[in-house]
C-alpha cells in the first residue's frame, strides 16, 4: 500500500493521528516526542518517548508511524514510550547485521536468529517477553495494514515463541517490617507532608503510586450511608474506580487538603501538587521522585528485618501487602479483585497462593496439638500421601466454625450421625485453646448428672456420664499439651 496507503489509513483514525496543526506535525516528525506538546495525557516525568537510538532510518520511521497509529487506537502514552524502548532492542540486534538494508530483508531465518539472540541475552525474562511481544505486534501491524513496505510474509513471530514469565507471587512486605513503616514516629521523618500523606494513602488503599500522584484535589464522595469513598482514574485498566476508605485514609486525605490550602492559597487542582518549581500548584506530583524519597527515608529510619539486616522496599509493595492482608483475613477473591482494580482474576489468584501457604502452616500447627475424645493425640505426618487430602478436607469442612469446643474431622459431604453429641463422636477433635470451655462443661455436667440421678432419670444420667468420661480424658490431655514447649 506504500506511504499513500498509509496516509489514507491514518485519515480514518481519530484526529490525533491525522494531526492537529503545524506544532503537532512538527512534534511527530521529531525522534523525541513530548506528550504535552501533542496534547496527550501523561504523567509528569513519563511524558517523553525517544526513538533516537533506533539506528536504522527505515525501522525508526516505521516504528513512529506504528506509534502514531496506536495513539489513534487509544493506547496510552506510556505504551508509546515502551514501544520505542523495546523496538530499540530490535534495532540493536539489526545493527550487528549490516546486510539488512530495509524491511524486505526481515526473513523468517533472520527472525529465528533474533529469537536465539534474545534467548541467549542476559535480559530478564519479563524484559525478553516484552520485547518479543512488541516486535511481534509490529510485524503483525505491518503485514495486516501493508504499512511496512516490502515486509516478507514469513516475517512472523508466533505466539508460542514469545517467552512468557511465570506468574510471580506478590512481593508483600512482612508484618515485622510494616510495623516500622507504619510507626507514626517513623512516618514523621518523611521529607514533606505531601510525601508522608501519600505513603499513608498507599498503605491504606493499595492503589498504584502513579494513580495517587494525579488525584484531584477532592477525590472523596460519600456512599448512601455517608461513608467516604475514593474516586480515581485507574490508569492500568483505563476506568474510573471507587473504593471505600478507611477512617485513617479519609483523615489523611483531609490533612493533605489542608496542607495544600496552606501551601498554595490560590488553590491547586491536585491533591498532591508537585514539590519543586510549582509556585502556582498547577503541576501534579512527579511520581518518578517517590522511589528516591522513600528510599532515603528507609535508610534514615534504619529499616530492618527480624535478623537485624537492612531491607529496602518499593512503594508498589504496599499494594501487594494490602492484597495479602485482605486474602489472609478471609476476604473473597472477587472482592479483592474489585478493590485493587485487577482487570482479571489472574493477579488476584496469586494472593490466594499466599493465603494457602499461611493457612496451611496454621493447619499443620493445629494438627500437632489435637486430641480425640479418648484424650489421645491424633497423629499427623505432613509428608504422608494423605496429607494433602486431609488439608483439602479441612478447607472444605468449615464446620469447626459452629463448634464452641473443638473441630469436626468429618468432610462436609458426610451426614453427621451424632447431632448435638460431639463429645461421644470419634470424629471430634479439640486443642488447648478450648481447655477453659471443657472445664466449664465438666463442672456443669457433673451437676446435671447429680440432678438426673436424684430425679430418677437414669437413661439421661447414663448419657451424661459418657460425656463426662470424654471430658475426664480430654481435660488432662489438653493440660499436658498446654504445658509442653512449642515444637
Amino acid at each position: 500500500m506504500g506511504h499513500a496507503g498509509t496516509a489514507r489509513h491514518l485519515e480514518a483514525r481519530p484526529g490525533i493521528v491525522a494531526g492537529a496543526g503545524d506544532l503537532v506535525e512538527a512534534e511527530f516528525a521529531k525522534d523525541l516526542w513530548d506528550a504535552f506538546v501533542l496534547g496527550i495525557p501523561a504523567r509528569r516525568g513519563r511524558n517523553m518517548a525517544s526513538f533516537v537510538r533506533i539506528e536504522q532510518d527505515w525501522l525508526r520511521e516505521a516504528t513512529k508511524t506504528w506509534c502514531r497509529f496506536r495513539l489513534g487506537a487509544g493506547y496510552s502514552f506510556s505504551t508509546i514510550g515502551a514501544t520505542a524502548e523495546n523496538m530499540t532492542r530490535f534495532s540493536t540486534f539489526l545493527t550487528g547485521r549490516p546486510d539488512v538494508v530495509d524491511a524486505s530483508d526481515l526473513t523468517r531465518e533472520l527472525i529465528e536468529a533474533f529469537l536465539v539472540w534474545m534467548a541467549t541475552s542476559s535480559l530478564a525474562t519479563t524484559t525478553r517477553s516484552n520485547t518479543l511481544s512488541f516486535v511481534k505486534g509490529f510485524l503483525e501491524w505491518g503485514r495486516r495494514h501493508d504499512t511496512v513496505p516490502g515486509l516478507p510474509l514469513g516475517a512472523v513471530i508466533y505466539e508460542e515463541e514469545v517467552t512468557r514469565p511465570a506468574d510471580e507471587l506478590p512481593k508483600f512486605i512482612p508484618e515485622f517490617v510494616m510495623a516500622q513503616l507504619e510507626d507514626p514516629d517513623n512516618l514523621a521523618l518523611l521529607p514533606s507532608p505531601s510525601v508522608r500523606h501519600m505513603v499513608i494513602l498507599l498503605i491504606e488503599t493499595g492503589m498504584r503510586g502513579g494513580d495517587a500522584s494525579v488525584l484531584e484535589f477532592n477525590p472523596i464522595i460519600n456512599d448512601s450511608t455517608g461513608w467516604p469513598c475514593l474516586r480515581f482514574a485507574n490508569s492500568k485498566v483505563a476506568v474510573e474506580q471507587l473504593i471505600p476508605l478507611s477512617a485513617k485514609a479519609a483523615d489523611t486525605i483531609r490533612a493533605q487538603q489542608n496542607h495544600v490550602r496552606e501551601t498554595w492559597p490560590a488553590g491547586s487542582p491536585w491533591l498532591f501538587p508537585g514539590l519543586l518549581d510549582n509556585a502556582d500548584g498547577a503541576k501534579p506530583y512527579a511520581h518518578g521522585s517517590l522511589s528516591g524519597q522513600i528510599g532515603r527515608w528507609q535508610t534514615k529510619i534504619g529499616l530492618h528485618d527480624e535478623a537485624g539486616q537492612p531491607v529496602h522496599v518499593h512503594a508498589h509493595q504496599f499494594r501487594h501487602t494490602v492484597g495479602t492482608r485482605l486474602i489472609n483475613a478471609g476476604v473473597p477473591q472477587h472482592v479483592i479483585q474489585k478493590l485493587l482494580g485487577h482487570a482479571s482474576p489472574r493477579m488476584t489468584a496469586r494472593y490466594a497462593q499466599i493465603h494457602d501457604s499461611t493457612v496451611r502452616a496454621a493447619f499443620e500447627a493445629y494438627c500437632h496439638s489435637r486430641i480425640n475424645t479418648a484424650g489421645d493425640v491424633v497423629p499427623y505426618d505432613p509428608d504422608a500421601s494423605t496429607a494433602d487430602a486431609e488439608w483439602v478436607k479441612h478447607n472444605l469442612s468449615r464446620i469447626h466454625d459452629s463448634l464452641p469446643n473443638g473441630y469436626c474431622g468429618r468432610p462436609p459431604q458426610q451426614d453427621c450421625p451424632h447431632p448435638n453429641a460431639c463429645l461421644t463422636c470419634p470424629d471430634f477433635q479439640t486443642t488447648p485453646e478450648f481447655l477453659h470451655v471443657h472445664r466449664q462443661h465438666a463442672a456443669t455436667n457433673r451437676k446435671l448428672i447429680a440432678r438426673a440421678d436424684a430425679d430418677g432419670h437414669f437413661r439421661l444420667a447414663g448419657n451424661l456420664r459418657r460425656v463426662q468420661d470424654s471430658l475426664d480424658h480430654i481435660i488432662p490431655a489438653l493440660e499436658a499439651l498446654q504445658q509442653e514447649p512449642p515444637s
